[in-house]
C-alpha cells in the first residue's frame, strides 16, 4: 500500500511539474519603433509586431494596454500555437499632437513572461493651417480664434482682462464697434481699426465687482463690422477670495459638509418626479452663506430652507427631478459657498427613466 501512494504521488507530481513548465512564451522580433518623421496632415501611422510562441502550449494575448488615447492597437484575437506567429499593430493618430512622440503598449497575455512593454516614438510635422481653420469664427471679412472668451478664477472683488486674436481678410479696413456690452465689461479692438490683411486684438476687461455673481457666468456681446453682427460669449469663473484673510479669520471660518453627494433613484416611469434631499452642514465656526445653486440640466429643480447656515446647524436642499424621458438620467448641481476650504459642492440625482 505504501509503495502505491509513493509511485501514485510520483506520477501526480511529474504531471504538476510537468504543467508547470509547459507554458507559452511570447517572443517579439523587436519592442521598439521609430516612425522618425510623421506629417499631422497625412493621418494615422501603423506598425506592425511580429512574435512568435516559443513556448510549449497555446499563447492568448489577453489585452494591449496603451499609455495614451492617441495610440489604438489591434493584435491576433485566436491562441497562437507553440512555434506560431502572431502580430500586434500600432496606431498612432498626430492629429493635434505636434512635435516629438513617445509611447508604450503593454502586452498582457498568458505566457511565462506575461506583461511585455512595446514602444513607437517618432516627430510630428505640424499640419500647416488655413487662416479659416486658425480663425474659424466670422463677422463679415473679420475673422476671430474663437467665439468664446474665456476668464479664468476671477476674483469676485477684483478685475480680469483677457483678449482675443483677430485678423481681417479683406480688402479694405475693418472697423470694429460692440452692442449690448453689460456693465461689468469693457470691450474695445485694438487697432478700432485694422487694415487689410493685419492682424489685431479684442481686448476685454471683466470687473467682477461690479457683476456680484459666482460660478460659470456667461455674457454675450454683439460685435459689429460694417453691417454684419455677430455674437462674442464672454465666459467667466468667478471665485471668492480668501487671500486676505489671517490665520485666525480662517480658523473662524464656516467649514461645509455634506451628508452625501448623490441621489441614486430606482426605475421611474416617464413623467413621474422623485426628491433628493441633502443636509448641508456648517462645521465652522462662523455663518455658512450659500451664494449660488445651479442645476446642469432643466429637468431639475431645487429648493432649499435657508441660505445661511449657523455653526453646527444644517440646511436641507431638495432636489426635484422629472422624469422628462426615458434613458438613464444623470444631473449635478453645484452649491457655491464661502467656506475657504471648499468653496462649491458638487451634488448628483441619478437613475433610469422606463
Amino acid at each position: 500500500m505504501f509503495m502505491k501512494k509513493v509511485v501514485l504521488l510520483s506520477v501526480l507530481f511529474g504531471f504538476v511539474f510537468t504543467g508547470a513548465f509547459a507554458q507559452a512564451k511570447i517572443q517579439f522580433s523587436e519592442t521598439k519603433h521609430d516612425f522618425g518623421s510623421v506629417k499631422e496632415a497625412n493621418g494615422p501611422v501603423s506598425h506592425v509586431f511580429t512574435f512568435k510562441n516559443t513556448g510549449k502550449s497555446p499563447l492568448v494575448i489577453q489585452n494591449v494596454e496603451t499609455s495614451c488615447g492617441c495610440t489604438s492597437p489591434e493584435y491576433s484575437k485566436e491562441p497562437v500555437q507553440p512555434g506560431k506567429s502572431g502580430i500586434v499593430k500600432a496606431t498612432f493618430d498626430p492629429a493635434g499632437r505636434p512635435n516629438y512622440f513617445d509611447k508604450n503598449l503593454t502586452v498582457v497575455s498568458n505566457a511565462e513572461n506575461s506583461r511585455v512593454v512595446l514602444n513607437i516614438k517618432g516627430n510630428v510635422e505640424a499640419k500647416v493651417l488655413t487662416v479659416e481653420e486658425q480663425y474659424p469664427f466670422a463677422v463679415d471679412k473679420l475673422r476671430m480664434k474663437n467665439s468664446i472668451l474665456e476668464l479664468y478664477k476671477v476674483s469676485s472683488k477684483g478685475m480680469r482682462t483677457e483678449n482675443l486674436e483677430v485678423i481681417n481678410t479683406g480688402t479694405t479696413p475693418a472697423i470694429i464697434d460692440f452692442a449690448d456690452v453689460p456693465d461689468h465689461i469693457s470691450i474695445k479692438a485694438d487697432p478700432v481699426s485694422i487694415p487689410a490683411g493685419a492682424k489685431g486684438m479684442i481686448r476685454c476687461t471683466y470687473n467682477a465687482a461690479k457683476k456680484k455673481d459666482f460660478g460659470t457666468v456667461t455674457d454675450n456681446v454683439t460685435v459689429k463690422v460694417k453691417s454684419a453682427k455677430g455674437t462674442l460669449t464672454v465666459r467667466a469663473d468667478i471665485e471668492e477670495d480668501f487671500s486676505a484673510l489671517t490665520p485666525d479669520e480662517l480658523e473662524k471660518a464656516p467649514v461645509v459638509t455634506v451628508d452625501k453627494t448623490n441621489h441614486q433613484f430606482d426605475k421611474i416611469k416617464k413623467g413621474d418626479k422623485v426628491t433628493g434631499t441633502f443636509e448641508i452642514k456648517n462645521d465652522g465656526k462662523s455663518d455658512l452663506i450659500i451664494r449660488k445653486i445651479t442645476n446642469s440640466c432643466d429637468y431639475v429643480q431645487y429648493s432649499i430652507d435657508t441660505k445661511t447656515v449657523k455653526p453646527g446647524k444644517s440646511a436641507t436642499l431638495k432636489l426635484e427631478l422629472t422624469a422628462n424621458e426615458a434613458g438613464y438620467r444623470y444631473c449635478s448641481t453645484t452649491v457655491i459657498t464661502n467656506s475657504p476650504k471648499q468653496r462649491s459642492l458638487t451634488l448628483y440625482m441619478l437613475g433610469t427613466v422606463e
